[in-house]
């Protein structure tokens, strides 16, 4: 019996414990300013609420000086993220491969804004050999706002076009129906 009520007493003293920290803990939230409490509360998980993705059918195609075509197919704007559907080919007689990605390569906003490059796994320089076609699709991190007409996607920003490491070359792709339908390349 003397070892029951042993038992019976430690687990009182262990929710009493138990009751104590919660205690402490609820004393603790209620001295957080209301900064605090709302950064507390911006790192609870939520629900996750279903994305919406507006798939905007374009044919717009750019061509380097030193031999690499840039094909864009489809773009998908999305809430956190702009993703175009490309095809990438290089055939040259002056180098044996280029870099689509060496500079800094993004999608520019009419305002103005850079939405960058998520580099490709494996291949984050965008590495193309004479003769081959890439095909695939570029993540740019970042939103296009609803209602812009068009956006600009720029492949190494500050080289040259005639670049035999990484060509540069800039594409004005427009997100109207209409337009995208028309294939204007900029």
């Amino acid at each position: 019996m003397p070892v029951a009520l042993r038992l019976i007493a430690v687990a009182g003293a262990s929710a009493l414990a138990l009751a104590a920290c919660s205690n402490n803990e609820d004393k603790a939230d209620a001295a957080m300013s209301p900064e605090q409490q709302a950064a507390g509360a911006a790192n609870t998980p939520v629900t996750a609420q279903p994305r919406q993705t507006r798939n905007v059918p374009v044919d717009v195609q750019g061509v380097t000086e030193v031999g690499a075509t840039v094909r864009v197919k489809n773009v998908d704007l999305a809430e956190d993220a702009t993703i175009l559907d490309v095809s990438i080919s290089f055939a040259s007689d002056m180098t044996n491969n280029v870099q689509m990605a060496t500079n800094a390569t993004y999608i520019e906003l009419p305002n103005g804004q850079k939405l960058r490059l998520k580099p490709p796994e494996g291949n984050p320089n965008m590495n193309i050999v004479k003769g081959d076609t890439m095909n695939g699709r570029l993540v740019f991190m970042g939103a296009v706002p609803a209602g812009t007409p068009q956006i600009s996607v720029v492949f190494n920003e500050g080289s040259t076009s005639d670049s035999i490491i990484g060509p540069f070359l800039r594409m004005t792709i427009p997100l109207t129906a209409q337009a995208a339908t028309a294939g204007a390349a900029g």
